[in-house]
This record gives C-alpha cells, structure tokens and sequence, in this order.
C-alpha cells in the first residue's frame, strides 16, 4: 500500500536527521507505532520541534530529489484522467494555467507536472501555457484572448470573477473556446460565466493533498492517500457548542464519519510530521479503493477556517461567539456590514511583574510545570507579562456611518459577551477587562485585500464576512 511505502520514505530520510534523533524513527516499526511515538503537533510546535531543526525544509525548493520526496506521479494519472473526464467528448486543444510561485519548489512542480499529464492526454497534443505574474487584469485577459484557451486553470473560481470584472461581461464572451474551468479553491463562488466550474484537486506544502472527483458535489475532492500520511482530527461544530472541541486522537481516513467535521493532520519526506495544517473538511461520501490506497477514500468538501478563540487577561472568549455578537450588534437601520476582523487589542497589554525568586527554591512536584518553578530553576528576578485586557473589532460598513455608531457597537458587543460568557462578565464588573474598541474601515478595504489575494495566483481568496485574527 502506498500509504506504508509514504512511510518508508520518510523514515528513510528524517530517521537520521537531529528530528529523528529527537523522536526515535529509526526505530519505529509501522504506521501504528509511528502514531503513537510521534505527538500531533499544531503549527506552531511543528515550526519550533521540526521545521527549525530541519533548517525550515529538509531540501531547496530546486533541489532534483524534490519531486521523488513529493511523490506527486503516484497518483497523477487518475488527476489527468478526471480532469480529461470533465471535457467531455472534444479533447482541449489549448489549456492555460493561472498559477504563481508559492516558493514550495514540490508545490510547484507537482501543479506543472498535472497540468503537462493532463495536455498529454489529447491527440494531437494540447497546448498549454503558464501566466506566474498577474499585475493589470486587463492586460492578464488580453494575453488568454491571444491564447484562445478551451480550459483555464486558475487558484480560486473568483480569479474568474476579477477578469469578468474588466469588461463587465461574462468571461465566455471574450474567451470564446472556453468551455471549462478547474479551480483548486473557492469553488463553490459563483461566477457570471456559464461554463462548467469544477475542482482541480488540492496540492499543499506537504505534498498532493486531494485528487478531483466526477461524483457530485461539484467543490467535492478525494482525499489522496498514496503521496503521503494524512490523518483526521474530529471536532465538534463551533455554530452548535459555542466552542471547537476536538478529539484526544485522530482517526485514519477510512474510518471517517459520514457528516463528520475534521481538521487535516500530515506527515511526509518533505519534513512534515503530525502536523496539523488548519485546513477543515466535511466528508460527504467515499470513493472505492484504487491502486493506491486499498481502503474506501473519503470524499470531502473544504470548510472556511474556523473562527478561533481569543485569549484575554483571565478568560478565554469564543471565537464563535464573537463573530455571533459582530452579526446580531447591527440594526436594521445600521449601515450593511461588509467585513470584519476581531482580536485582542494592542492598546490593552498589561504589563506586571513577578516578585523576585532565588534560584535555590524548591518546590512540591505540584508546582513543576507552573511559571514559579520555572523561576526557582532559572533565579530571574522578574517575568513581565504581556496579556490583553480588551478586543480591537475592525469593521467596514456600507452606508452612512454616524460618529456615535462605534461607540454604540462596542456597548452592544460587550453586553452580548457579557450574557454569553459569566467569567467575561465578572472580569468586566471588576474592571480586569476593558470594554471592546471599535474602528470603522475606509470603503473599499475588503475589495482591495480580495484583489491582492488574486493577483498573488495562489491559494484561496475568498474569507468569511466575521473572522478572528
């Protein structure tokens, strides 16, 4: 099985290195032991356990053992074939690509060795042609005029929408062989064009995360099971419980859950390990075995971010709840929310400082993973501590927008939190935490950042309305 050999691999190449030193991988013996040897690591203790060590990479992006490590060509050809499946009876003559440099040299040759499988497949041969750099959008749709494509690969099915948006017209009138569009991400966005908009697979820095899919839904993908280990965390949903609770373990992919939510977690030679990526799926069905992975392979939908939970001086706010309150704070007769964006305030780090310890203290084991122990080990004499006592909440509006309407918001805000969360309310009845500061954002502001989303060719584009940050 391939997810075995994925295995293999990588046990060859991390097994030596200072990480598999640390971790003990060259003595682990199969998939089991190595989930249990290994921690699930989110990205930050990935970065500083894994990646720093590694030297942030365990080759160049150029590097020509790149594509072996990737082990992209495992599972090209059913890509290529889905993909030819999608044309229906005419082949495409000409295809081209909308795609930047994500400086992941396996990203990057994986998505150019798809797209040269995928022409191979028409007789005569189908002409391709790659755009890496999008500046002035009219000047990008001119150049696929020339070109003339019959299918056009692009990051995000919005990159549509942004070149409809130079002519005012749907993108088949000036492109007019079009007949079929491969997106890897936001594909379930509408677009004014009438031509078939599917999913061109998922291809992250660890490798080929998901391959295409003929069974509906249309933004549905096939989690890929032969490039490298890819495991599932579950998690309730944070609309319902008010907060993510995830499980103690994760589960491989064919013991999912119909429904069910899950986080990614990966691992493969490219110096990935256990690590939770932050991308969330919900598993709509399965697909039978292939050559590659003899077990049933989820079929999945990716799911917005979820909003996270903030971390104020004493309690911890949900991050639902407070994209919740940014919704239900405006009235009727308020101006139409475009955006908004909520976290802690800068403005509100307290800054306080321990009382003065000597270095030959000694405490119960109680104490041993508490800050005071870590002060007798060390004998510092102080620890400042930077912790925020308030929310800044960023929004930008359509409409008039009185000069009262930010302070309004903020008492709505917090008296939403207050009834949501009691430890928030206590905190504020002493005064520990300040009520939150509203700012209003120029027009345009959430335009503009779609639009630099789009021209960097690369990856999603599309963010929920209320995010946390």
């Amino acid at each position: 099985m391939s997810r075995e050999r994925s295995l293999e691999l990588l046990l060859s190449v991390l097994g030596g290195t200072r990480v598999g030193v640390t971790f003990g991988l060259a003595r682990l013996d199969g998939l089991e032991d190595f989930r249990a040897a290994v921690p699930v690591m989110d990205r930050e203790t990935h970065e500083r356990e894994v990646q720093q060590p590694l030297g942030f990479g365990i080759l160049e992006p150029d590097d020509p053992r790149t594509a072996h490590l990737a082990q992209g060509d495992l599972e090209r050809d059913a890509v290529a074939r889905i993909r030819r499946s999608f044309c229906g009876a005419e082949a495409p003559r000409r295809i081209a690509m909308l795609r930047g440099p994500s400086g992941e040299g396996a990203v990057d040759r994986i998505a150019r060795d798809d797209l040269d499988a995928f022409a191979a497949l028409s007789v005569p041969r189908a002409e391709t042609h790659v755009i890496d750099r999008a500046g002035d959008p009219s000047a990008l749709l001119t150049k696929l005029e020339v070109f003339d494509p019959d299918v056009l690969i692009v990051p995000s099915a919005l990159t549509c929408g942004w070149l409809e948006a130079v002519r005012r017209t749907p993108l088949d009138r000036s492109l007019r062989s079009l007949r079929l569009v491969l997106a890897e991400h936001d594909v379930g966005k509408s677009i004014r064009s009438r031509v078939t908009v599917r999913a061109a697979g998922w291809i992250g820095p660890s490798g080929r995360m998901a391959l295409p899919t003929l069974r509906p839904p249309r933004r549905a993908m096939t989690l890929a099971m032969g490039s490298q280990i890819i495991e599932l965390l579950a998690y309730t949903n944070p609309e319902e419980d008010g907060r993510r609770v995830y499980a103690e373990r994760t589960i491989l992919p064919e013991h999912a859950v119909l429904g069910m939510r899950y986080e990614l977690v990966v691992s493969s030679a490219l110096g990935f390990l256990r690590q939770r990526t932050g991308r969330h799926v919900r598993v709509v069905g399965f697909e039978a075995p292939s050559e590659h992975a003899d077990v049933p392979r989820p079929r999945v939908v990716r799911l917005p971010p979820a909003p996270m939970d903030v971390k104020l001086e004493g309690c911890t706010v949900s991050g639902a709840w407070l994209t919740a309150c940014i919704r239900q704070v405006l009235h009727r007769e308020d101006p139409a929310l475009v955006m908004a964006e909520i976290g802690p305030d800068p403005r509100s780090v307290s800054r306080g400082h321990a009382a003065s310890f000597s270095g030959t203290m000694k405490l119960p084991a109680a104490f041993k993973e508490t800050e005071l122990a870590w002060l007798a080990r060390t004998g510092a004499h102080r620890v400042e501590r930077n912790n925020p006592r308030g929310l800044l909440v960023r929004v930008e509006l359509q409409g008039f927008v009185s000069r009262v309407l930010p302070r309004q918001l903020s008492t709505r805000i917090d008296a939403s939190l207050r009834r949501r969360s009691p430890a928030y309310a206590f905190l504020r009845d002493k005064g520990d935490i300040l009520p939150p500061r509203v700012i209003v954002l120029p027009t345009g502001t959430r335009r503009s950042e779609e639009q630099r989303r789009i021209r960097e060719l690369l990856g999603p584009v599309w963010v929920p309305d209320c995010r946390v940050q």
